[in-house]
């Protein structure tokens, strides 16, 4: 009589020792054996042997997240498990490459778009509103490329990533808006794998290069003479040419601070005839010694019974703008404005090149206008032109506050 043949399956969590990964750990797997055939399954996490308990299978604490790491992992051995257990049931002959099959669908159930929404939720949640909006934007772009078809994270392989660059720059898109975009599907598909939605065997990012979108930023700067002219540029009081130009003069005399900044400046940043505040994009903080024109400036929004707590600008409402979602939609609603009227006065006092005057065109103009005015290159570089901002902010902590107050004394 005929008799099934018996197989014999077993799963085991394993700290891999025999790979070793460049920064140092090993990867936690799945050792998966059938009739003494072994596999070895990936499950997106990898740690130094001083974070692993081999008893008990899991990660101490010191490990990042290391509660929910033990926990994912745990129910990627529960899903491996059920799935021996319906071949089992079906009683249907199978192999270890028919479990890691299955079991790869499985962790791949997520979809790109259902997975960017999750993370910007969970950003939401914790109140990181700009990373918020910056996996937004990432996933809108997606959603506009694929025509609204959600992918899997398998189908981000090389081809996929080349042709979402094709198309940014058929649209007119710079490469360093591009690589924006990319990075931030990098640090996505990252995640996802260290989470166990990805495979670490479809990361295009392996061959795709967003290094070569690096390109040195064209320089967005205006001479001196053409900031002069948008300084005397007569705009009606209290129109928007007047306070979009107001906002643009003043960055500029404040070494071309950034709009969010600006938008959220209060009277109480101002003390000792100093402006004192923290850069929200690199967390820098900045004592500036009052201009002239900014002094100007302050007093047009002074109505001599301010707050302290007050904004100085009529910008963010405290009454309507409460939660930090409805304050980044409201100074990028009001920056985008702003952006259009200097297009407009730029074109009014004769600027060329109008269609690349932005607000922080104004940062630019502040270093390339110093530079000519004999700050050396040790304490600011050219129009802001390093390779990373990081490189900037070490060069302005470095500048005593003295010798940038003289500095920008005599900047026009």
């Amino acid at each position: 009589m005929f008799k099934p043949r018996i197989i014999m399956a077993s799963s085991k969590i394993v700290l891999y020792t025999s790979k070793t990964l460049k920064n140092g750990e090993h990867p936690i797997m799945i050792r998966l054996i059938i009739d003494r055939k072994i596999k070895y399954i990936s499950l997106g996490f990898s740690t130094n042997p001083i974070y692993w308990d081999n008893n008990e299978k899991s990660l101490l604490k010191g490990y990042n997240n290391f509660k929910k790491a033990n926990y994912l992992i745990h129910k990627k051995k529960s899903e491996i498990d059920g799935i021996i257990l319906d071949f089992e049931n079906e009683g249907k002959s199978y192999t270890v490459d028919d479990i890691e099959k299955k079991f790869l669908n499985f962790i791949e159930k997520i979809s790109v778009f259902k997975y960017c929404q999750e993370i910007i939720d969970r950003l939401v949640k914790t109140n990181r509103i700009g990373d918020a909006t910056v996996k937004k934007d990432l996933l809108r772009s997606l959603k506009k490329f694929t025509n609204n078809k959600d992918i899997a994270f398998s189908e981000l392989n090389y081809s996929f990533l080349l042709k979402y660059e094709e198309d940014f720059l058929h649209r007119g898109v710079t490469e360093n808006s591009i690589s924006v975009y990319m990075r931030t599907l990098r640090a996505i598909v990252n995640l996802a794998i260290k989470e166990g939605h990805c495979k670490e065997d479809d990361y295009a990012f392996k061959t795709y290069k967003i290094s070569k979108l690096n390109n040195q930023t064209k320089k967005r700067a205006i001479s001196k003479e053409e900031m002069l002219r948008i300084i005397n540029f007569d705009a009606e009081v209290g129109s928007s040419s007047w306070h979009s130009k107001n906002y643009f003069v003043f960055s500029f005399y404040n070494i071309g601070m950034n709009f969010r900044d600006l938008a959220q400046l209060k009277w109480s940043n101002i003390l000792y005839n100093r402006i004192m505040y923290k850069r929200s994009k690199t967390g820098k903080n900045f004592d500036i010694k009052i201009h002239q024109r900014t002094q100007e400036l302050l007093d047009l929004y002074s109505k001599g019974n301010e707050h302290s707590e007050d904004y100085i600008f009529p910008i963010l409402n405290p009454e309507i703008h409460k939660t930090p979602q409805s304050k980044v939609d409201r100074i990028k609603k009001i920056n985008k404005r702003v952006n259009k009227d200097l297009k407009d006065i730029a074109t009014s006092v004769g600027i060329q090149a109008t269609h690349s005057i932005t607000h922080y065109v104004a940062r630019h103009s502040w270093a390339n206008i110093q530079k000519q005015n004999g700050v050396g290159t040790s304490i600011i570089s050219e129009s802001m032109g390093h390779d990373s901002e990081k490189t900037t902010s070490i060069y302005l902590q470095s500048f005593m506050n003295e010798v940038l107050d003289e500095a920008n004394e005599n900047l026009i």
